[in-house]
């Protein structure tokens, strides 16, 4: 949910900054459509690129968690999980992959449910203003 309110606020900011864009295109004689069409594919680039460096780094992460609370615990000579206090010394981890592709597949569908809303709005307040004009 955090990224991809994340990715719908990058995305609302980016079509606000193109408004200006989005009048010449107007202005040029573009449909509706067509301006559909390419801020969802900025939407898509930003989805996919978001998914994969998203998945491949919180899978890295995941690996090697072991490795790397040690290392912070070596460096801050302190120990997090003393098998003295608890009853284990480790944080269990377990990726489930299915559990996976179905966050990818929320995400992807939420991103893409919300980034069209916010680009038919933005075209609609766009089509009042050019025929007001």
């Amino acid at each position: 949910f955090i990224f991809a309110s994340s990715i719908i606020f990058i995305l609302i900011a980016i079509m606000k900054k193109k408004i200006y864009d989005i009048n010449i295109l107007f202005a040029l004689g573009a449909k509706n459509k067509l301006i559909y069409c390419v801020f969802l594919w900025y939407s898509l680039i930003y989805i996919i690129f978001g998914i994969i460096f998203g998945t491949s780094i919180g899978l890295l992460i995941s690996s090697y968690f072991d490795k790397i609370i040690q290392n912070i615990e070596k460096f801050l000579n302190t120990k997090f999980l003393s098998s003295n206090i608890y009853f284990i010394d480790f944080i269990p981890i377990k990726v489930i992959y299915s559990d996976i592709f179905y966050i990818i597949l929320l995400v992807f569908s939420l991103v893409i449910v919300c980034s069209s809303y916010s680009i038919l709005k933005i075209i609609h307040k766009n089509s009042i203003r050019s025929i007001l004009s």
